[in-house]
């Protein structure tokens, strides 16, 4: 090699460039021997030769190549043999794109491209990559341009690492969400991966079955759309892919090629992929997540043709599977606490008949067993909320041949307490009614009995008395809601003559009575506020509500009517106990009601 070439290395950057160049026999080139050389090309070699950033020199009509170490790199297994070579040669696949641009810089315009798109053959395969490279116009002393200087850098990974980002952080909603089936929760996870592509071609996870003993294919990126070859439904399944399930019971990926082969025409490139190559390469990941020993399952990720699996990608592969694994564990964690919830529900609900059951049990209990004479119905319903006994009560008293007395009141509060000061004055009432005491009377008896019983101030009370063979009501009433007394025809009376205020307020004080003719096909109802008080409602509408209700029933059996009142007035989410008392004056009173 001539002594001349050793100019050309000022600082001896590397060794292996060097060696490489003084090797070259450059006579057999265009460029003849390095003696030869024009200083204009000797002095551009020079500065590519001893500069580490990528950097090539094309001289002459054939554009022969001379680049220095930052530079063989790119060209894979093309370097060494590229060195003296013509660039059309080299670079065959990409003169199409290269050619304009290098006429136009041997015309004495540079260029300048940034991420460009270029599909090289330079790895024994068509492999996308992407690059900023400028060409600049070496020019002669006489104003001719001799070679174009090219500086470059290879902006594939930041383009992928760029891509691959996006991907993930379409992860980030379904993460967000809650899917309370695995299944649904892994087809959103390919359902986000099918934008992926470039990268992942195809994918497809097979998720564990509860016995541990297989795997079924629970999703893919094709969603509802059948894919383009049949595929495995369940793991393991002989020599077929067997690899994906030992890449699941492993816990270790898997690579498998030799797709293309067995399976042709599985998922061509989409419009806007880099060259036309099938699939030839899939990978299995376990998924696993982090405090979790055993793979909920496995993705099986397509390759992309046109990229190498190396490091970052194989990492990427990775974060997509934990992200799939995290999405389908939630899913697996949610469902499990959504049967752990429906379960206690359910039990609570148990709990809760139970209780109704012992609570409305004890309340009767308490009321005691009442004998109702024909035309009498009552019903007692405890809050739904509570699930306790309460302070609401009802009694019927026959004084007489076709004389009852009736009551209903209701104590502040519930629970036991309430049910004991309920139970003592309903037993009060009753022997105070049965002396022949009027409703007024009975009443200013049991103002000074509440006053000594705690927890009775403030009860209200409806106290009346029927007679049948009059045909009268008498009745005074200690701070109660009034009365409803509707008649065969329709018409309504409130019962609110004879009002005075709730029981040991101001004991000592005369109670009001007032009497109403009873008519044949007349209706009372007596209740407690349960009945018609709601949240966010006036009063009156409640009342309003019963008084229909009843009007709309007068033709029906006081006990079936009692029934529909129920039904219709009460919510379901009652917060009150009821307590209620319905009466029918007959046509005609019978001889005896005994």
């Amino acid at each position: 090699m001539p002594d001349q070439t050793a100019t050309l290395f000022t600082h001896g950057i590397d060794d292996e460039i060097r060696e490489l160049v003084l090797a070259t026999d450059w006579e057999r080139t265009p460029l003849g021997p390095v003696s030869g050389w024009s200083d204009s090309l000797r002095a551009a070699v020079g500065i590519c030769l001893n500069n580490p950033f990528p950097m090539l020199v094309m001289w002459g009509p054939e554009l022969v190549m001379v680049y220095n170490a930052g530079y063989a790199p790119i060209l894979g297994d093309k370097h060494p043999t590229a060195m003296g070579r013509p660039c059309a040669e080299v670079w065959a696949e990409l003169w199409p794109v290269l050619r304009d641009r290098l006429e136009g810089v041997l015309a004495g315009t540079a260029t300048y491209d940034v991420d460009l798109p270029l599909l090289m053959h330079r790895h024994g395969f068509d492999e996308a990559t992407w690059f900023t490279f400028a060409y600049s116009p070496i020019v002669e002393p006489d104003g001719t341009v001799a070679g174009v200087l090219n500086t470059t850098t290879d902006t594939t990974g930041r383009v992928l690492g760029a891509r691959r980002m996006t991907a993930l952080q379409g992860f980030a909603g379904i993460a967000a969400g809650r899917h309370g089936d695995r299944d649904l929760a892994a087809q959103a996870a390919m359902a986000s991966l099918a934008g992926a592509t470039e990268d992942v071609p195809f994918g497809l996870v097979y998720l564990l079955d509860p016995d541990g003993r297989a795997a079924h294919l629970a999703a893919t990126t094709w969603g509802s759309t059948p894919p383009p070859v049949p595929l495995v439904d369940r793991l393991p399944s002989g020599t077929v892919a067997d690899w994906a399930w030992r890449a699941l019971t492993s816990g270790s990926p898997t690579v498998e090629s030799g797709l293309a082969e067995r399976m042709p025409g599985l998922v061509p490139p989409g419009p806007d992929a880099l060259g036309s190559a099938g699939v030839d390469t899939a990978v299995a990941l376990p998924l696993t997540v982090a405090g979790q020993s055993a793979p909920v399952g496995v993705l099986v990720a397509g390759i992309a043709p046109n990229l190498r699996l190396d490091e970052p990608y194989l990492a990427f592969l990775e974060l997509v599977a934990g992200q799939v694994a995290a999405v389908v564990t939630d899913a697996q964690a949610y469902e499990a606490e959504r049967r752990r919830a429906a379960e206690r529900a359910e039990a609570e609900r148990e709990v809760a008949r139970a209780a109704t059951e012992v609570s409305v049990t004890l309340q009767r209990s308490i009321l005691g067993r009442v004998e109702l004479p024909a035309g009498f119905a009552v019903r007692y319903e405890p809050a739904a909320s509570a699930l306790e006994v309460g302070g609401d009560w009802y009694d019927v008293v026959e004084l007489a041949d076709g004389v009852f007395g009736v009551v209903v009141g209701d104590v502040v509060g519930r629970g036991l307490p309430a049910a004991a000061v309920m139970g003592q004055l309903r037993s009060a009432g009753r022997a105070l009614l049965l002396e022949a005491n009027g409703p007024a009377q009975v009443l200013s008896a049991l103002d000074r009995f509440a006053a000594l019983v705690p927890g009775a101030t403030c009860s209200t009370v409806f106290c009346a008395i029927v007679d049948r063979t009059a045909g009268t009501l008498r009745y005074s009433s200690a701070g109660h809601l009034p009365a409803v007394l509707t008649g065969a025809g329709g018409d309504v009376a409130m019962l609110d003559g004879a009002q005075s205020l709730p029981l040991a307020v101001l004991p000592g004080r005369v109670r009001p009575e007032a009497e109403v003719p009873l008519r044949a096909g007349d209706s009372l109802l007596l209740y407690t506020d349960g009945l018609v008080e709601r949240r966010a409602e006036a009063l009156d509408e409640g009342i309003g509500r019963a008084v229909r209700a009843v009007v709309d029933g007068r033709a029906l059996a006081p006990d079936v009517l009692a029934a529909v009142l129920v039904d219709q007035l009460l919510a379901d989410d009652q917060d009150d106990d009821v307590a209620l008392l319905l009466y029918r004056h007959p046509a005609e009173v019978p001889a005896s009601t005994r």
